[in-house]
């Protein structure tokens, strides 16, 4: 679950040039509405590969589902080392997919 205290802490790890981004994003849209979702402040400002857990609070499911969608080939990775990292913008357009069905 997405809370404003782990909201505020990606924010503070976040590089300047991130930050200024998220900023800018939300002075162009904070007043258009009363409530965003995650994808609408957040989705044009990531460029870096997201990680498993970062990838599994994106597509909004358990990080054993995203686990079992790699292992049947359902969703695009890669693995650098250990880790499995996945690319912005093929989750973007795998969670939209999905959201079509």
């Amino acid at each position: 679950m997405i809370t404003a205290e782990k909201v505020y802490k990606e924010i503070l790890n976040m590089p300047v040039k991130e930050r200024e981004k998220l900023f800018t994003v939300i002075a162009r849209k904070g007043f258009e509405k009363d409530s965003y979702s995650h994808e609408e402040v957040f989705g044009d400002i990531r460029e870096s590969p997201f990680i498993l857990r970062e990838a599994a609070e994106y597509m909004e499911v358990a990080e054993i589902t995203l686990r079992r969608w790699v292992q049947s080939g359902l969703v695009q990775f890669e693995k650098v080392g250990r880790n499995i990292v996945f690319d912005p913008d093929e989750l973007k357009r795998f969670k939209k997919s999905r959201a079509k069905k």
